[in-house]
């Protein structure tokens, strides 16, 4: 099948602003700031114990969203929203990936240990392989992205393992690498003029700033996925009605 990377940016804004699309925004937004709150607050209490010029301590620890919680708490409150953020990718993946975009509790139960813990290590081995790519040659870190780009779908969506999962991916993304770069290019930039429309209209660390672009990212992140399960059925050709989770009763549909 031939990548159609303009019905994917197209299908992409359609699944992000509907109904689980939106409250998938939210989701990621609430994962974020409690992230973000839990790292701030480890950060403030490093900076905290670290002799600082006196000029610059009280406006170095002073920091958005940090709680006055203990640096265990906060260790421990990050890495349970890192988990749940983690949780959310893999339900968005399915809702994105299916027919209808309505979230079942199936899409939120299925295997899911099983997915979440295979979703990790591809997600470590993944980005070391790109990592290492980029800094070796940056044309072979490219090529590896491109081609790992939906071994994490095959994961969530298919319950694969992580192995079978990167054997998927490339295989799915092979005769297809330039239209797929091209579309990692688009959302990219979209990214990129998000992050730098932010900046230049709110002062750097302010609340406004941190509000606007936690909303914003979070939507960038939502349509990411939304496009990359879209390129993900057209090449496996599931443009056609059946697949995906029937909605149930207990579904927050579009």
């Amino acid at each position: 099948m031939t990548l159609r990377i303009g019905g994917a940016i197209r299908a992409g804004v359609t699944k992000t602003l509907s109904t689980a699309g939106l409250a998938f925004v939210l989701l990621f937004g609430l994962g974020q700031l409690g992230f973000l709150a839990a790292i701030n607050t480890l950060f403030e209490a490093f900076l905290a114990s670290v002799d600082l010029p006196a000029g610059v301590t009280e406006a170095s620890t002073s920091l958005p969203l940090a709680l006055p919680i203990s640096t265990t708490v906060a260790g421990v409150l990050a890495l349970v929203m890192l988990l749940a953020i983690q949780v959310v990718t893999i339900v968005l993946i399915r809702v994105m990936a299916a027919d209808r975009q309505v979230i079942t509790r199936e899409s939120c139960t299925r295997r899911m240990g099983w997915v979440l813990l295979n979703s990790i290590v591809a997600g470590f081995l993944v980005g070391a392989l790109t990592t290492v790519g980029l800094f070796l040659f940056v044309i072979p870190g490219l090529f590896l992205t491109i081609s790992l780009l939906f071994a994490v779908v095959y994961i969530a969506d298919e319950d694969e393992n992580f192995l079978s999962a990167i054997r998927s991916s490339w295989g799915l993304a092979s005769g297809n690498r330039w239209r797929l770069f091209g579309l990692y290019l688009v959302v990219l930039g979209g990214f990129l003029a998000v992050s730098l429309a932010v900046g230049f209209l709110f002062p750097a660390n302010s609340l406004a700033s941190l509000a606007v672009s936690t909303v914003l990212n979070t939507a960038m992140i939502v349509f990411l996925m939304a496009v990359i399960t879209d390129a993900y059925r057209q090449l496996r050709g599931d443009d056609g009605p059946g697949r995906g989770p029937e909605p149930s009763t207990d579904a927050a549909g579009a």
